[in-house]
């Protein structure tokens, strides 16, 4: 008969099995497919972890086994738990394992025992040789009495036997490496019970050895008291999320008509702004889990984020900065951040966004396109409030119009903040992620991915729907400046870079820029189209433009940006999208006017937007 119990505010459910008591600790509101990681020593210690995963919807399972130091009889026992609580209690049937020291010898060999039952396994200063603990035979302490116990329980006639066994931890690493078992440890350098040189850092090189990794997590120095085997536990959130990428829980994704299969060669590339552009960031490690992931497909990638553009930029760079660098199979794209950052109209979120998808489709129809929305403080204070962030409405209507695949990160953080997981000030810091986001990121990403992939669509051209806004930036480019005539007061400098020690971006910086820094100064473009803009440079001097198209004055554009005091930030002008679609003059003339905050009246034109 079950037993009920409290553990810190959620319900743990006692049972027995084959004579021992084991017990699930419940969520309060479970996960699709219940997901679960299960403790394989001392449950109440540094479960500080197994916390937030209860907050988050997991299970957690535990097997009272005592002192049988993870021996074959224990084992047993392990296979007929895992039966009760997959089989008779819904769990799912790939738990994370999570050991602390002895419990090293208990998820190890039972991961080693089922190589298709662990989906990861963590472990925090983990015994991985009997004879380094607790046999004391290496540098630890030792631990006389339980290595007497432990003689008994693997049913060793002598000591002798023990030290020739070949079945601890570290032996069984080739077949853990083998079944792509992701690992993860935390452990104090200065443990003198189960010291990491002999445990920890010696599967680390084995496991290398093999072609395998693992994550680690070190501690200078563990408690004096505890001769460095207790510590205060670091990076809960971080680990907590390595077991949310392997066991899976809540999809936050949409995969409408989902995507094709990766042939033997594909090229995949990444459009979006400062977060896309990071390094070591969510990109790098998308790319990682693609490579291992299929390793039969040489991939190439196209790495085209820049630092502070959104959808309307990405429309008019599209050809220049992506499709004339491959043949894209596959295109993430993201903007959610840096639309609304940068003042885009909603209206000009659709028209960007779907200026992206609407050419692509049309140039490259087998090409797949997964749309990402990324998180800010603004989407998160949103979400609390109940309301979708604007940028992602907009975006979604294109995603769902082009049946794209789409990731809606700024949910998952929202939800996941209210959940209690973690924290935007402690672990995601910055609308420009920490580690730990960027993490998290990739592992919803991957997941859509696995998701999608797993029951890929057919290789057929994908449709040309009916657009969502016909002034889409569909036939955006780049037009260079040298394009303009009837320069009066302007120069076309053949490497702009700025002299005032102020910041600048890659690949707005050290190229071909329209310039002037003197009111009344003008030049003409003459262009074909329905819209037209400029990309420039707008630093601390950036100045108001006066614009006239086919002889109509249109509204003066103040080019001064909230940044423009420290950074000549690339900042997209459109200075009108309603024309008819024919040939046009454009004449722009520099004001006498300044920003309050501006140091001059400059102009400086990088690229000309014509769609």
């Amino acid at each position: 008969m079950d037993r009920i119990t409290d553990w810190f505010g959620f319900r743990r459910v006692s049972f027995s099995v084959a004579g021992k008591e084991g017990w699930l600790t419940e969520p309060k509101s479970a996960q699709p497919g219940k997901p679960w990681v299960w403790r394989a020593s001392f449950p109440d210690f540094h479960a500080e972890i197994d916390k937030v995963l209860l907050a988050s919807g997991w299970h957690i399972g535990y097997l009272e086994t005592g002192e049988m130091l993870g021996c074959d009889a224990a084992l047993d026992l392990w296979d007929a738990f895992y039966e009760e609580v997959t089989k008779n209690r819904g769990l799912a049937v790939k738990p994370a394992l999570e050991a602390v020291s002895r419990g090293g010898l208990y998820a190890y060999r039972y991961a080693a025992r089922h190589p298709e039952r662990v989906a990861a396994l963590y472990a925090d200063t983990p015994v991985m040789d009997i004879k380094s603990w607790p046999g004391g035979k290496g540098a630890g302490v030792g631990a006389p009495a339980v290595w007497k116990i432990a003689l008994e329980r693997y049913g060793f006639p002598g000591e002798a036997e023990a030290l020739a066994y070949a079945q601890n931890p570290l032996d069984l690493l080739p077949t853990i490496a083998k079944a792509k078992i992701p690992l993860r440890h935390v452990v104090s350098l200065n443990d003198r019970v189960v010291p990491a040189e002999e445990n920890t850092l010696e599967a680390q090189r084995r496991l290398k050895k093999w072609g395998a990794t693992m994550e680690l997590v070190t501690v200078a120095e563990g408690t004096p008291e505890s001769q460095g085997h207790h510590f205060p536990l670091p990076a809960v959130a971080e680990s907590a999320e390595f077991f949310k990428r392997f066991t899976r829980g809540k999809s936050y994704h949409t995969l409408r008509r989902g995507l094709k299969a990766f042939g033997p060669k594909a090229t995949v590339a990444f459009l979006g702004g400062s977060i896309t552009y990071s390094q070591n960031g969510w990109r790098d490690r998308v790319e990682q889990w693609l490579v291992a992931r299929f390793p039969k497909t040489q991939f190439t990638f196209i790495r085209a984020g820049i630092p502070s553009l959104g959808s309307v930029p990405h429309a008019f760079r599209l050809e220049t900065d992506v499709l004339a660098q491959g043949t894209p199979d596959l295109l993430f794209v993201e903007a959610a951040v840096n639309d609304p950052s940068n003042f885009t109209t909603p209206e000009r979120m659709v028209l960007g966004l779907e200026g992206v998808v609407r050419h692509v489709r049309a140039a490259l129809p087998h090409c797949d396109i997964v749309h990402l929305h990324f998180a800010m403080p603004e989407h998160v204070q949103s979400w609390k409030q109940g309301k979708m962030p604007v940028a992602v409405v907009q975006h979604e209507k294109v995603a769902e119009r082009y049946q794209n695949p789409s990731l809606d990160l700024t949910r998952e953080v929202a939800e996941r903040i209210a959940a209690g997981e973690f924290t935007w000030e402690q672990d995601f810091k910055d609308l420009h992620p920490s580690p730990f986001g960027h993490q998290l990121y990739a592992n919803s990403i991957t997941h859509l991915l696995d998701t999608a992939l797993s029951t890929p669509r057919p290789n057929k051209p994908l449709p040309l729907p009916k657009p969502v806004d016909g002034r889409s930036y569909a036939s955006g480019r780049y037009v260079l400046p040298s394009e303009a005539t009837q320069l009066v007061g302007f120069t076309l400098d053949p490497s702009w870079q700025p002299t005032d020690g102020k910041g600048t971006r890659e690949g707005f910086v050290r190229v071909p820029a329209l310039i002037s820094t003197t009111p009344g100064s003008h030049f003409t473009l003459t262009f074909t189209g329905k819209a037209v803009g400029l990309m420039i440079a707008a630093g601390p001097d950036t100045g108001t433009l006066e614009v006239v198209l086919d002889g109509k004055p249109y509204p003066a554009q103040d080019t001064f940006t909230p940044w423009s005091g420290g950074l000549h930030l690339p900042w997209a002008v459109i200075l009108a999208d309603d024309l008819k679609l024919g040939a046009h003059t454009l004449t722009v003339t520099l004001s006498g006017k300044r920003h309050p905050k501006g140091t001059g009246t400059a102009l400086r034109v990088v690229y000309f937007l014509v769609s």
